[in-house]
């Protein structure tokens, strides 16, 4: 049996997002978590870690806003068909905490179908003053 090499990626792009947009430490925090937790969610959970698919990233700022788009291509789930991480019979479970995180911290959070098969996960955070430097 012969081993893959292991896969790894770095936040670098939402690391220059954040400088870009000049947003707070905390702000960074949280903008930060969201992608890591989107990004994780794509690959493993849309993907089922096939390194033949893709999960993309897009991250956007108008000023008054910042747009994240998440998109994978797996088979796709609802929003309804994930267990509550909050529920005593998932308390001690080490996973199911990221579309909670996810939802709890951004203004917006849509999930349809991409174009060409998968989920595409829009996310939307309103920029107030104290958010950035």
């Amino acid at each position: 049996m012969t081993l893959k090499e292991p896969r790894s990626f770095e936040l670098t792009i939402a690391r220059e997002a954040v400088r870009e947009y000049r947003l707070s430490e905390e702000m960074a925090h949280w903008i930060e978590l969201t992608i890591s937790e989107s990004m994780i969610n794509a690959i493993q959970h849309g993907n089922k870690s096939d390194p033949t698919k893709e999960a993309t990233l897009r991250i956007s700022s108008n000023g008054e806003t910042i747009e994240i788009i998440v998109e994978d291509q797996g088979k796709g789930f609802a929003f309804d068909s994930i267990a509550d991480p909050t529920d005593i019979a998932n308390l001690l479970k080490p996973s199911g905490r990221g579309i909670l995180i996810i939802r709890s911290f951004m203004d917006e959070v849509d999930l349809s179908e991409r174009e060409g098969g998968g989920s595409r996960l829009r996310m939307v955070k309103k920029i107030r003053g104290e958010d950035q430097q």
